[in-house]
Order: structure tokens, then sequence, then C-alpha cells
């Protein structure tokens, strides 16, 4: 599955997207000794090839804490103020802590705007070619074939009938 960050550089390098040199293990391990987490198998594979550069992606080599602690927390701020805010209580106790739990390869790619959380690729190559078509571009999103720990069952849950 290596090969995933080769075609999804190239499809960034084919948007125009400037790519700077792929990031070490070093530069790995920091970023999880900072921040406490890992890159799912996917983005590491695209972020070990070629570090994606400018405004939509944060620059995980050279950019301060404080920016990329930013970057980070929009994300958990909205998902948080959601769920102290919505009546009955949007979070249950049988939920437990905020889930983060490894992801396998294939993992299809997930939006959270607060607690709007959708799919927005089958998978990374799938999102990169909506996301930033050649031509004419293509907006499909493929069957969901790999589930992501708790936020899979999230984004079902959602999008049942009785609660939208």
């Amino acid at each position: 599955m290596k090969h995933v960050g080769r075609e999804a550089a190239a499809l960034l390098n084919g948007a125009g997207i400037e790519l700077s040199e792929g990031l070490t293990d070093a530069e790995f391990d920091s970023v999880h000794e900072r921040f406490g987490f890992h890159f799912n198998p996917d983005h590491r594979s695209l972020l070990a090839t070629a570090l994606p550069l400018g405004d939509r992606w944060p620059n995980w080599r050279s950019a301060d804490d404080l920016e990329l602690g930013t970057w980070l927390d929009t994300v958990t701020e909205g998902f948080i103020w959601d769920a102290l805010h919505q009546q009955p209580p949007f979070w249950p106790a049988s939920w437990g802590r905020m889930p983060a739990s490894p992801s396998p390869w294939g993992s299809p790619v997930i939006s959270a705007w607060q607690t709007d959380i959708v799919y927005y690729g089958a998978n990374l190559l799938e999102y990169l070619a909506n996301e930033f078509p050649h031509g004419q571009g293509r907006k499909t999103l493929s069957p969901i074939s790999v589930r992501v720990p708790f936020w899979s069952r999230f984004i079902d849950a959602a999008n049942r009938a009785e609660s939208i």
C-alpha cells in the first residue's frame, strides 16, 4: 500500500500543488511527541513521499507549534462546542471519552466541521481526485469498504432517516 503516497503526490503535483521533500521518521516522531497522534497509514505514506505546501496544508516540518495546534484545535473545539450546546446532549455517556484509534490502510477521508461529519472520499486517492480534479473533474463517492473505528458508526447513525 506504500504506493498510495506516490499516487497521491502525483495527483497533487498534477493539480499544481507545491510539494516539498517528504517527512522523515524523526519528523513523524516529533509530530507524535508534540501533538499526541499518529497519521493514518495513507496520509503518512503521502507525507513521507512529499509534503504539500500552501494555505490548505499544515506545514508539519517548519510551522511553529502554535500554528499547528490551531489547525488541530479548530476541529476539536467546534465539535466540543456542538456537543455541549445541543439539547438533548449530543454526546451520550455510552460513547465514553473522545475516541482516537488508528485507522487502517484505505480508510475513507472524513471531513469534520463541528458535528457535521461526512465522508469526502472512499480513500485518500479518491478524495484527492475529487478535490483537485484535472479537466472536467469528477465528484464521486465509491462505496466505503474500510470502516474507521467509532467515526464510521457515528456517520452511519447521523445519516439514518430518524436522525435527519
